[in-house]
């Protein structure tokens, strides 16, 4: 008790250091609202929507705008703020739920306060769609469909269709086909049959989705959320999943499209043996498994992907372990 008694205040010094901590603490949580592991499924699909475009209809490729071939990359960006925006908005739905369950802690135990994620969702959209506008005129239409879709009538009162079952499958199908669209457009001329080439990776990503709603099937039940699995039960949800995953291949193959075949040539195993054995595992690897086989295919095409995605990961991982002490993310199946 001395000791205290006699101990000397912290130098001026540490005091400043540990204010300085706190501030970068603050602006990482401003940077991690946005959940940037999330974007690792956007920008796959976004990618693929380019390179897509690019491998049928290459010859009406369009690189004659000021800033030519950057504009993927800055529309890329934009998507990022503009799907930042969307998780953003999610969270704040979600706080009280979050709250109990302990996940998504950020906003829900106000390490962010909701009036200043409110302002740093709009401020995110709005410069995400006055870019996209910037690009051209589909762009912009394109950016404010896929803030509608993934936005305001999945997450948003009195719509909320992350909680029903087909609406919400619906939802994430939409999502998953106008990201696809927005980076076909960056590079090619739109043209009436993009949505046969959307097939296959809006299977894809409708196959991930259906399976996700079996993470926490319980806590939803108790929630009175009807999403896919509560609606529909575990047995039914897996063999739709498995379906989708084997559509994905199946109409990758009929479209000759090599991008998305051999990732879910190789995913297709995945879902079939989780539909021969129910586990938490095998549910958990047909979640995180296709969309990583089919990054690894844009990262053969664009290597620089593997890098951005690689910094992600890890700066992510660093920010969670210092920040809260959690091992997360983790590719590893839990």
């Amino acid at each position: 008790m001395a000791d205290m008694q006699n101990s000397e205040p912290a130098p001026e010094n540490m005091k400043s250091f540990s204010v300085k901590l706190q501030r970068l603490a603050y602006k990482l949580d401003l940077v991690f609202i946005l959940r940037p592991t999330l974007f690792f499924p956007v920008w796959t699909i976004y990618a693929a929507g380019y390179f897509t475009g690019q491998h049928f209809f290459g010859d009406m490729a369009i690189m004659d705008r000021s800033i030519g071939k950057l504009w993927p990359v800055v529309i890329g960006a934009a998507l990022t703020l503009l799907m930042g925006s969307v998780f953003i908005i999610n969270q704040i739905v979600d706080a009280a739920i979050d709250r109990q369950n302990k996940k998504l802690f950020l906003i829900a135990n106000g390490h962010v306060s909701e009036k200043a994620a409110r302002i740093e969702a709009f401020v995110l959209a709005v410069v995400a769609i006055g870019v996209a506008f910037l690009h051209s005129l589909p762009s912009g239409v394109i950016f404010i469909v896929i803030f509608l879709v993934t936005g305001v009538f999945y997450s948003m009162p009195p719509f909320k269709w992350k909680d029903k079952a087909l609406r919400g499958l619906l939802l994430n199908a939409l999502g998953a086909l106008t990201i696809f669209v927005a980076g076909w457009q960056t590079g090619t001329v739109l043209i009436v049959d993009v949505w046969v080439y959307t097939i296959p990776y809006v299977a894809a990503v409708s196959a991930v989705y259906v399976y996700t709603t079996l993470l926490d099937v319980k806590g939803d039940a108790q929630y009175r959320k009807a999403t896919f699995a509560v609606d529909f039960g575990t047995n039914l949800t897996i063999t739709v999943g498995a379906a989708f995953g084997v559509f994905s291949f199946v109409s990758g193959w009929l479209l000759k499209d090599p991008l998305i075949f051999y990732p879910a040539l190789f995913a297709a195993p995945i879902f079939i043996i989780a539909v021969f054995r129910h586990s938490r595992k095998n549910v958990d690897r047909a979640i995180k498994y296709p969309i990583l086989f089919l990054a690894l295919a844009i990262c053969y095409l664009l290597p620089a992907f593997f890098v951005l995605v690689l910094f992600t990961f890890y700066f992510a991982k660093f920010y969670y372990y210092y920040r809260f002490g959690l091992n997360y993310p983790k590719f590893e199946a839990d």
